[in-house]
């Protein structure tokens, strides 16, 4: 067993020998294994960095021009708002304020 491990994070590089850590700036990442010299040790390691991407998407009434479906639902603080059941947009006060004044 080797005396120094396999060190994984996922935002910093790690001195496999001190344990030192620092952020990788964006610009610098790259997936081609590189040398690298640790500023807290001296000594040098070896990187290898990979990418991972996280998608999130959301339904949206106005990108489909298609009507919002409200429903009155409960608030946390003890109130009631009306919130579109398809895309979860809060409607907005100004239409709510309208109907109170008609």
């Amino acid at each position: 067993m080797a005396k120094y491990a396999y060190e994984f994070h996922d935002t910093d590089s790690v001195c496999p020998y001190c344990g030192h850590g620092y952020q990788v700036e964006c610009e610098d990442y790259d997936e081609e294994e590189r040398e690298v010299e640790c500023d807290e040790c001296g000594k040098k390691y070896w990187m290898q960095q990979s990418y991972s991407v996280t998608t999130f998407t959301s339904p949206s009434c106005s990108l489909n021009d298609t009507a919002h479906v409200w429903e009155m639902k409960n608030l946390g603080n003890g109130t009631r708002h009306e919130f579109c059941t398809i895309c979860d947009a809060c409607k907005p006060l100004g239409d709510i304020q309208e109907k109170i004044n008609a």
